[in-house]
């Protein structure tokens, strides 16, 4: 007898590419299809990746945006789920600022309500903050099971006071390995041959940390003429950015690239990849960047599981100094990459997509 084919409903995607959106992809184009479905909510304009989920065999319903009118976002989501009649709600979360979803899904009784941490601290704003501590009480009470990028982001949500599991943040590292041609191909795509290249991949936001990063950068440029500063991303605090490298007169020395689906390639033009956030449930592009063996340093604000290569340094983010002087040693000594680097299984797509699908088939 043929099995019921799973719909899971992810909640949570958005409209840029960030690492929810990552996550979510990796595991949509791994896992069995002909098993289990995605599909998805958009309270955008477009969703991100919005063809290929259609591609893939995914649904995804347009609804109000939950910002301009929440009481159209509640009711459509009502009205999609029992239609639909959704056994499996899965809502990723940054924080617990919009727990209409959790309403939603608890009004329309559903069996797995699924609650998923994807950040260890309450992105920027006040508002923000104070709806994340007033609605975990809700969240909590009306979960049904409870999911995490990393222990950190886990405790942080659910506030120690929840079992949960950990769902890696996988990639496939089959498009993430050191290739020579790549790197030659794009280090004069961007004119950077001789240069060495310092590379970032994050949103232009609070978290991401872009003004200590361009201050580290100052410092160093003074000392190194021969670097340059790549940035990909996009995000609302871009053009905040790009006016500070312009009053810096650094402006020749920072590439901004802007979102790219090659980013695995960039990774390749990178002889230091570099992640100063001020929080991250776990930092999936630190998981790139070594899988492409990138020398890697991360801020001590992101969890030391994102550690997978052992050449990969933690620095704290209120010492900038620190930053330039152990970048100024990178530079200088020219560091050798770690020839026997390999990263984790648990890290592989292939093996944490399937480790997915178990835990979605036990729950329906």
């Amino acid at each position: 007898m043929k099995k019921e084919l799973i719909r899971v409903l992810q909640i949570g995607m958005h409209d840029e590419i960030g690492g929810v959106e990552t996550y979510l992809m990796n595991y949509y184009r791994n896992i069995d299809r002909k098993r289990i479905q995605f599909d998805f909510i958009n309270p955008y304009e477009s969703l991100c990746f919005e063809d290929e989920i259609k591609k893939l065999g995914g649904k995804v319903y347009k609804i109000p945006n939950f910002k301009k009118n929440p009481i159209g976002f509640y009711n459509e989501l009502k009205k999609i789920i029992k239609e639909n009649n959704y056994k499996i709600v899965h809502i990723n979360m940054l924080s617990a600022a919009n727990i209409l979803p959790v309403i939603a899904a608890k009004k329309c009784k559903v069996k797995h309500i699924i609650l998923h941490s994807h950040n260890n601290d309450t992105p920027n704003g006040v508002l923000r903050k104070i709806m994340h501590l007033i609605n975990k009480r809700i969240l909590n009470k009306d979960g049904t099971d409870f999911f995490a990028c990393s222990e950190l982001a886990g405790n942080w949500l659910y506030d120690n006071k929840k079992d949960f599991i950990v769902i890696n943040n996988a990639i496939d590292i089959s498009k993430f390995r050191p290739n020579k041609k790549i790197r030659n191909i794009k280090r004069k795509e961007l004119g950077v041959e001789e240069k060495f290249v310092i590379g970032h991949v994050g949103r232009f936001s609070y978290q991401k940390n872009h003004e200590f990063l361009i201050d580290v950068f100052y410092e160093l440029q003074k000392e190194n003429d021969n670097i340059v500063l790549l940035l990909i991303g996009t995000g609302e605090l871009v053009d905040n950015i790009k006016s500070k490298v312009n009053s810096l007169k650094i402006s020749d020395k920072v590439i901004f690239l802007g979102t790219t689906n090659k980013v695995n390639d960039y990774f390749n033009a990178m002889d230091l990849f570099v992640l100063p956030s001020r929080f991250e449930g776990l930092g999936i592009v630190a998981i790139e960047a070594q899988a492409t063996n990138v020398k890697t340093i991360l801020a001590d604000t992101v969890p030391n599981v994102a550690k997978v290569v052992e050449s990969t340094e933690f620095l704290s983010i209120t010492n900038s100094k620190k930053w330039v002087q152990n970048i100024n040693e990178i530079i200088n000594n020219k560091s050798k990459k770690d020839s026997n680097f390999k990263i984790p299984k648990e890290y592989d797509i292939k093996y944490a997509s399937k480790e997915l699908e178990r835990i979605y088939e036990k729950m329906y």
